[in-house]
């Protein structure tokens, strides 16, 4: 039987290819900034060398939803598990607006008054799980609204614990909430495990 495929699947590769994308750019100007021979370039001249030598787009740009996806990933599913212990315990209704979750939806039966830690931890289990859905809207073009984007595109996680299947969370949070989310945990955690390097 084939597989089917939907829309979901074309977000996933436009994602991917789009990180590949960003990353392939930092590369190559990276190499130019220390390039003598082009010292004198603009940052609009390299970019319109680059798509043609890429043979992409006009309309393609280093900051898109792939970058900011993998920077998702990479700032709240590949933190050691044992630093979320580092979180507050404060109540998300009590949580500063610092955090990202004035915005948020969220349903979590089993902890129906959870707090920063537990929803963190959530978030990261979700991940881990691919149990995500990136919703854009139909009327935008995230490779042209470089403003608008990151508040319009949501991310819903979805987790459930797998020995008790009653105990399901999810939360929808737009990519500038999550963003600031990010941020948080990391000037809220390093701090403290730098701290504790030069303890031990």
């Amino acid at each position: 039987m084939a597989k089917r495929f939907d829309e979901s699947d074309r977000l996933s590769m436009d994602i991917i290819s789009g990180s590949m994308y960003s990353l392939n750019f930092l590369r190559n100007i990276s190499v130019a900034i220390i390039d003598q021979n082009i010292q004198d370039m603009t940052v609009r001249a390299f970019h319109a060398a680059w798509l043609k030598k890429a043979k992409s787009t006009d309309r393609s740009v280093p900051y898109c939803l792939g970058s900011i996806v993998g920077y998702l990933y990479c700032g709240i599913l590949l933190s050691k598990e044992c630093w979320y212990d580092l979180l507050p315990d404060e109540p998300l209704e009590n949580a500063p607006p610092e955090w990202g979750f004035a915005g948020a939806k969220y349903n979590s039966p089993k902890k129906p008054k959870p707090t920063i830690k537990y929803v963190v931890r959530r978030i990261r289990n979700a991940l881990g799980h691919g149990n995500i859905k990136i919703n854009v809207p139909h009327n935008l073009d995230y490779r042209k609204d470089e403003v608008d984007f990151e508040r319009r595109i949501l991310i819903r996680f979805y987790d459930e614990d797998y020995q008790d299947k009653s105990d399901v969370f999810d939360i929808e949070m737009s990519i500038k909430d999550l963003s600031a989310l990010v941020k948080m945990f990391q000037s809220f955690v390093y701090p403290q495990i730098i701290n504790g390097m030069e303890k031990g």
